[in-house]
């Protein structure tokens, strides 16, 4: 074997110990393949020999202790708006429809049904006046045809609030 072989096996190990499935489906992939051509020599069976112990003895899951368990669902619904284009809706109102912070929100919840909250998270993630990482510049210096075009599916809605030019 060699040693990027190694090394390669060594990290897909590793990341598949911290919960990767991917990497965890990679080892296995990489194992069975191994176990084709009669090729023992590498620290996968090691780690299939601890996964297997784990789940003998210690009552883990299969699927946790290959590292190969999928991530939980998150519940809830699905959320109704894109992050981006409900940022991009939030920065025309107030770049280009003259609407103050609290009048562009009061427009958001009715007209998009986000909430309150939601609107000042994005704000904070795309606009540089409200970051608190000290970004320069953010979504905020965009034209208003890059706001229109990112605005998406509620292009038509903002689009009826801005000033003709």
């Amino acid at each position: 074997m060699t040693e990027t072989n190694l090394w390669f096996e060594q990290e897909i190990i590793r990341q598949a110990g911290k919960g990767d499935s991917q990497a965890g489906r990679k080892a296995l992939e990489i194992i069975a393949s191994r176990i084709e051509i009669k090729q023992f020599d590498s620290p996968l069976f090691s780690y299939l020999a601890e996964s297997i112990k784990e789940f003998l003895h210690e009552g883990i899951s299969l699927d946790r202790a290959l590292g190969v368990e999928d991530e939980p669902n998150k519940g809830g619904r699905p959320r109704k708006y894109d992050e981006v284009e409900l940022a991009a809706v939030d920065l025309l109102l107030r770049n280009n429809a003259g609407f103050t912070p609290e009048k562009a929100v009061e427009w958001i919840e009715v007209n998009v049904g986000a909430d309150r909250r939601a609107i000042q998270r994005l704000r904070c993630a795309y606009d540089a006046r409200y970051n608190k990482f000290g970004a320069d510049k953010l979504m905020e210096t965009r034209g208003q045809d890059d706001l229109l075009d990112m605005s998406g599916s509620m292009r038509k809605k903002v689009g009826g609030v801005l000033p003709q030019i």
